[in-house]
């Protein structure tokens, strides 16, 4: 009854604030209005056996982790048979058995007026993950969560993540967003919520790599306590239409957080990135990175907000969003913002959309690289800078090879 409840209420204030239109600013240069008409399965089945069966074959990949390590969504459900139901010295449940809790920490703490898809998550979101690092406890290897999308074109996956750290603990978890179909035209809308507690420490990568045809749409809202440390690493490759919100609060003096990404956006596809980190506290320090490299006809949009709170002092934020287009018709809008209620900050924002270099291009032709290899060599170059912030050698060699391999297709058009 209470999960009824809940749900009805995300619906009751999604209708309340309407359904997300260019009429509003935070929504100005993406259309969902497609996905609202198309009619998707927002209450999907569990899979057959047969799309078990190809999840399965998917995850041998050595891409995934380590088996013993991986938590996996199909279609926004946990299912048995597919990865692990626990890993050892981790808590490892559900938001439906602790759906109380979940409710009055989490699904209550995010406004539907800012993010109402995360109140259509609440409302469909059924069998998600709730992973809970302990206080103190050193994890070790990275966990992997896969999130894949079935070959059910009708389905409207709805995958809630809930990541708890406890005082102390450290962890580094690795989100991969993935398909079974590349052709798949479903829709992915998942919400992560983080949640540190006094000097833990999280290292969160997330890689979405759909298929051509995929609707992404994600929301991660974190919160910080005093002293912890927080490293989030986005890398979007694939899907048609994504739109990506992220929103980190430092509420405990002395918190930090290391925000960076890159989108690759070719023909057809729109890639939006929205990020607000929150100093509410004093003594907190951000920095933020993001890259977008743009093909012939591809879109991108970035809107970055430091929000520094009134008499939250001795602040230190930076953010930086550079954009690299690589044909006549791409294109990116960048809005990079301050919102300083404080006199005692270091703060800095900058924004920059450029070609390649035409000399830098040239002195590569000239020793013997023809048009693409050149052009290859610059932007994988460009990309490199953010790669870099990967502190795993692993995952950085791996985040690196499916770049390089995105990019020889932009390049090449």
């Amino acid at each position: 009854m209470a999960t009824r409840q809940a749900r009805q209420a995300a619906l009751a204030e999604l209708t309340a604030v309407g359904w997300p239109t260019r009429r509003r600013e935070a929504w100005r240069y993406t259309d969902l209005g497609p996905l609202a008409a198309a009619g998707f399965d927002l209450v999907p089945s569990p899979a057959s056996s047969a799309a078990q069966g190809e999840v399965k074959r998917l995850l041998a990949t050595p891409t995934f982790g380590d088996p013993s390590r991986q938590l996996v969504l199909l279609d926004g459900q946990r299912i048995p048979g597919l990865g692990v139901t626990a890993i050892a010295g981790l808590e490892v449940s559900t938001p439906e058995t602790r759906w109380n809790a979940f409710e009055a920490e989490f699904a209550r703490t995010i406004a539907a007026l800012h993010y109402p898809l995360a109140a259509l998550n609440t409302a469909f979101t059924q069998h998600g993950l709730w992973l809970r690092i302990p206080a103190g406890t050193v994890a070790g290897a990275p966990i992997h969560v896969i999130v894949v999308g079935s070959t059910r074109g009708e389905v409207a996956a709805q995958p809630r993540i809930i990541i708890e750290v406890g005082e102390g603990a450290q962890a580094t978890v690795v989100q991969h967003f993935v398909d079974c179909d590349p052709h798949s035209s479903g829709w992915t809308n998942c919400v992560t919520q983080l949640k540190q507690s006094p000097t833990s420490q999280l290292e969160l990568y997330r890689f979405q790599h759909h298929g051509e045809a995929r609707a992404h749409t994600s929301l991660l809202a974190a919160e910080l306590a005093a002293g912890a440390r927080l490293t989030v690493g986005y890398f979007d490759l694939g899907g048609r239409l994504v739109r990506n919100d992220i929103h980190i609060e430092l509420r405990g003096a002395g918190a930090r957080t290391e925000l960076f990404g890159l989108f690759l956006a070719g023909a057809g596809q729109h890639v939006d990135d929205h990020t607000t980190i929150s100093h509410a506290a004093g003594e907190t320090h951000s920095r933020e990175t993001f890259r977008g490299i743009i093909g012939s006809r591809g879109r991108g949009v970035f809107n970055g907000k430091v929000i520094v709170h009134p008499g939250c002092q001795r602040i230190d934020a930076h953010q930086s969003n550079d954009n690299l287009l690589l044909g006549e018709h791409a294109e990116v809008d960048t809005k990079p913002e301050l919102e300083i209620y404080a006199n005692d900050v270091k703060c800095s924002h900058g924004s920059t959309v450029g070609e390649l270099d035409a000399e830098q291009l040239f002195y590569l032709r000239a020793r013997g690289l023809d048009a693409a290899a050149a052009r290859r060599l610059l932007t994988t170059a460009f990309a490199a800078t953010v790669l870099e912030h990967i502190r795993d050698d692993a995952l950085r060699s791996q985040a690196l090879e499916r770049v390089t391999a995105r990019l020889a297709s932009l390049t090449e058009t």
